[in-house]
């Protein structure tokens, strides 16, 4: 049987305004809330990735 990825809750506080203005936008153009700040997460995770390597790249051709 394949084991499923583990997953947490994640809670935030945001003011309600925000909220309530995140969801109409989501609403408008057909967006699931809580996948786009899921999608959001993994780019940030997957942009700091690339980052760091372009860093070390950098810093290797700097050294040579």
């Amino acid at each position: 049987m394949i084991k499923k990825p583990e997953k947490s809750q994640f809670n935030i506080r945001v003011e309600t305004d925000l909220l309530e203005r995140y969801r109409e936008y989501c609403d408008r153009h057909g967006l699931d809330p809580v996948g786009q700040i899921i999608i959001f997460m993994k780019r940030v995770v997957a942009a700091e990735y690339d980052f760091q390597v372009k860093l070390w790249d950098a810093l290797r051709t700097e050294a040579e």
